[in-house]
């Protein structure tokens, strides 16, 4: 861990930003109105009166729930969605620019849970702007990053599955709920406005954050309107290889300088026995302007008694502004792996499988200057109402359209090269490489245009949702719901790259040079990549205006899931034996016909093929809790549930990494993936406390992992000519080539504690303190198949440790709180070249928050994100393949009600 060292803080002045919801939204229909009248009767306010909520929420759901709320009209508990879940026992987050990016829950990565907004199932694609984490990603993965967390005032976790949800998440729905004109209680007239400025000690820059919220009602009419915007300047720096490679050395390439035990491995070794070496020794930086706009519209109005309607409009945009600045040994005569006859190992060193310190002659060095924008424009429209068709049968329908876009329109790329250099780096004794020069590489002379490379990137994703259901009550006790969906979802997008190589041509451009524009380890040339760009595009050998005929093989499919499905569910609150028993017996049954289509290999060229299939289930679920006493409960549940593949796997073409040598194909006929889950918990609620110990197991049928295999590329059947984007690579180099398949079964098991004291019960001033806390234990297994062979690893985003533990103290007038958040390392999936699996280290995260009330209506903030500047470690096997930090946050803020 890096030392916590607190940089200075500039004065925060003329920022804006905000916190705002309304305190409740609508109760889960399985839930009795018990629920909110206990709630109700809860007059502390704040994030006490956030955690009390939250706990009867818990305690009265019949199956596995945590839920999110807002801690007053002015604030939801984080300024990050993603960061707020993973207070929730079972989560842990991924995180892209300083930010939570996506979720885990209980063990599985985040293909595995489904998120809704406002009760439909939603998608936003974005990227990430370190090439390790995936560019614009086409899975199932919801990002959080897209919304302000202001525009929402509570989210729900349900862990257990029952038959009114639809299917599609084995570890759990996610429910995210924008606010309502009727949610409070009080009418007429409200507001809240909030303010903030954010700065980051890494980019010495202050940002601002603002949001808005006004609701009004009138009689049987109510109307609300949100707005939120924030603005914020981001850097990660740090190091990073493309992969680690086993490479194979001439007798040439290694002088006589080298320990002779060394040089007889690195040249006569073959096969697993070769040498791992480092590919490219980047030093980099990456800053990011991140901008968010959202806006939410709700109307309700009830004509009667026995109907309602709602209609929620929400609308989001997110875009990223990249710079991004590298220096690597990626030259033409580069150290990336293949060693060729012009260079010379002069010293080396090893440790196991790896090359740890190598010191070259001859080594041709490259900078790169990259410029990217990108932006997800998101569109959602629902309109519901609930009618009481008799004094016992009520029913609630819903349509709605959603819509996500992502657009990276610019993505260019100019790259200088510096020619015939001594160059050493050294892996011994640090987490990234310590690279070594033998010039000044802020020496302008010193560099040459090389190459200019533009891209452009579009994903679509559609949903058009029907549901109705239909509730009837037996008697006070007993209930049966039952209900229909149709929805219909559509993916589509492409990438289209062109470049030029100007290496050695007269005619070349005249590159714009300056040294690095945003900080970064060590100072270095590189080009302007705006000024030169102009002269490049001036040539007409290169445009920014890209057509199909630039589609990147692969890179071109269309995924279409119409699905249909039906249920129908027993609900019981009765006394055995003078026990409360309550729960819910239900079966799901869905159909989904699925179509594949895209470019796919046919061997004697490339085609448009559709591949269709059709599947359905039986999805049963039962979820029982007996109170036992006033303050303990026992639960169980048992359902069985699926998660669809990601869409990428599904894809019905293969995908050709020239400069990583890698090739991914999909598979349109993989299966869904299938799981039986089981759980029990014993849980405590007290007036100052509680505690929940909870045991889970899923059972997940033939769980779909990679299969890979390494093999010339003239042997892999895809054209030569897709080789010529890299004169580097010939049809003779390896590829690994990887595609999903439908593997053995998987088992997960995992024990959950959380608890909450409030010690209000102390005398003052100590009974305004308070802790809460929970511990995520998780085990499991899945089996890769690399070379052939069979290699058991834990599933993807899996980590067998998490916790998070939170220490409160607040008064009516003021407070504080300091959080951490630990999770253990995880896999990401296979490995690229020779390596089995790639990951994250474990990280820990300490937030810090304050606020002081001035009067009723006006509060001030001030937060504190990411104290010890946490570093973020990707690794391929042991070997480090990204190692950054993106520095501390600190906020200060105002907000006002009315």
């Amino acid at each position: 861990m890096i030392p916590f060292k607190l940089n200075k803080l500039s004065i925060l002045v003329g920022a804006v930003s905000g916190t705002f919801v309304l305190a409740s939204s609508p109760i889960h229909a399985a839930q009795s109105d018990k629920v909110q009248q206990e709630m109700e009767a809860i007059t502390v306010t704040g994030y006490r009166s956030n955690l009390a909520r939250s706990k009867e929420l818990k305690k009265n759901a019949i199956g596995s729930q945590d839920s999110i709320l807002a801690e007053d009209i002015g604030e939801f508990p984080d300024a990050n969605l993603a960061e707020s879940l993973q207070r929730v026992p079972g989560v842990s987050i991924s995180r892209d620019s300083g930010e939570g990016r996506q979720i885990s829950l209980r063990g599985l990565g985040p293909n595995f849970t489904r998120t809704r907004l406002n009760g439909m199932e939603a998608l936003f694609t974005s990227d990430s702007g370190i090439d390790q984490r995936g560019g614009a990603s086409r899975s199932r993965d919801f990002d959080f990053s897209i919304f302000a967390s202001e525009l929402f005032n509570r989210v729900d976790v349900y862990k257990s599955y029952d038959a009114s949800l639809d299917e599609g998440g084995i570890a759990g729905t996610v429910d995210l709920h924008t606010a309502k004109p009727f949610d409070n209680s009080e009418e007429g007239l409200q507001g809240a406005v909030s303010v903030k400025g954010i700065y980051n000690d890494r980019t010495e820059h202050s940002d601002p954050r603002f949001a808005g919220l006004l609701s009004n009602t009138w009689g049987n009419f109510g109307a609300l309107v949100s707005v939120a915007y924030s603005e914020v300047d981001t850097i990660e720096e740090g190091y990073h290889v493309w992969s680690w490679k086993q490479a194979s050395f001439g007798d040439d390439n290694v002088a006589d300088s080298v320990d002779g035990d060394i040089k007889n491995r690195l040249v006569n070794a073959t096969g697993n026995d070769r040498v791992f070496v480092s590919r490219a020794n980047n030093i980099a930086s990456w800053a990011n302007t991140r901008k968010r706009t959202g806006i939410t519209a709700a109307f309700q109005w009830q004509p009667s008694d026995a109907m309602s309607f709602d209609l929620d409009i929400l609308y989001g945009k997110l875009s990223n502004d990249r710079i991004e600045n590298q220096l690597s040994t990626a030259g033409t005569n580069a150290f990336t792996g293949d060693v060729t006859a012009n260079q010379l190992l002069v010293d080396a060193a090893i440790e196991g499988d790896d090359l740890v310190y190598a010191s070259f002659e001859g080594l041709d060095l490259r900078t790169e200057s990259k410029v990217s924008f990108g932006e997800t424009d998101f569109h959602q429209i629902s309109l519901s109402g609930n009618f009481e068709l008799t004094d016992k049968l009520y029913m609630t329908t819903m349509f709605g359209l959603s819509k996500s876009t992502f657009e990276q329109p610019i993505n260019d790329k100019v790259f200088s090269e510096s020619v015939d250099h001594a160059f050493s780096v050294d892996w011994r004794n640090a987490k990234f490489g310590q690279n070594t020069y033998d010039f000044d590489i802020t020496d302008i002379d010193q560099w040459a245009l090389m190459r200019t490379d533009v891209r452009e990137d579009e994903i679509s994703n559609e949903y058009n949702t029907y549901q109705v259901d239909f509730n009837y009550e037996l008697n006070d006790v007993h209930s049966f719901k039952f209900g229909l969906q149709s929805k219909n979802y559509q993916s589509d997008g492409f990438e289209r790259r062109d470049r030029v190589d100007w290496e050695n041509d007269p005619n070349s451009p005249e590159a714009v040079f300056q040294l690095t524009s945003i900080p970064i380890l060590h100072d270095y040339v590189i080009a302007d990549n705006q000024a030169t760009f102009e002269r490049v595009v001036a040539t007409g050998l290169i445009s920014r205006e890209l057509d199909a005929s630039h589609n990147r093989p692969g890179t071109v499919y269309q995924i279409e899931e119409d699905t249909i499905g039906v249920y129908a569910q027993y609900v019981w609150n009765t006394e055995i034996s003078n026990f409360p028993i309550r729960g819910n017996l239900g079966l799901r049954w869905y159909e989904t016909e699925q179509t594949s289509s895209g470019e796919v290999n046919t061997g004697t060229g490339f085609e448009q093929i559709e591949f269709s299939k059709t599947y359905s289930d039986l999805l049963p679920s039962l979820n029982v809790v007996a109170d036992i006493s006033d303050n303990w409960l026992v639960r169980f549940g048992a359902n069985r549930n699926i998660s669809r593949p990601n869409l990428n796997q599904l894809k019905a073409a293969g995908q050709v990494g020239v400069a990583d040598q890698f090739i991914s194909a999909g598979n349109p006929n993989l299966e869904r993936f299938v799981a039986d889950s089981f759980e029990t918990s014993f849980e405590f609620y007290g007036d100052s406390s509680s505690l929940a110990i909870a045991v889970f197991h899923k059972d997940m049928e033939s769980f779909i992992v990679q299969q890979s295999v390494t093999l010339p590329y003239e042997q892999t059947g895809y054209p030569l000519e897709f080789l010529d984007f890299d004169p580097r690579v010939n049809p003779q180099s390896e590829f690994t080539v990887s595609q999903p398949i439908n593997g053995d079964s998987t088992d997960v098991t995992g024990l959950e504690v959380a608890f909450q004291m409030d010690f209000d019960f102390l005398p003052e001033p100590f009974n305004y303190f308070g802790m809460l806390g929970n511990v995520t234990i998780a085990d499991g297994e899945t089996i890769l198949f690399n070379e052939g062979e069979r290699i058991s690893v834990t599933p993807p985003g899996l980590s067998e440790l998490s916790h998070n533990f939170t220490l409160y103290y607040e008064t009516p007038h003021w407070g504080m709180r300091v959080s951490s958040s630990y999770r253990d390392e995880y896999i990401t999936g296979e490995g690229s070249e020779q390596n089995i699996v790639a990951g994250y280290d474990e990280t820990t995260f300490v937030d810090f928050k304050s606020f002081m009330n001035i009067t009723e209506q006006v509060k001030i903030t001030f937060e504190a994100t990411n104290l010890t500047d946490e570093a973020i470690r990707q690794f391929l096997d042991h070997r480090t393949q990204s190692y950054s930090q993106s520095g501390r946050n600190f906020a200060l803020g105002m907000s006002y009600k009315f």
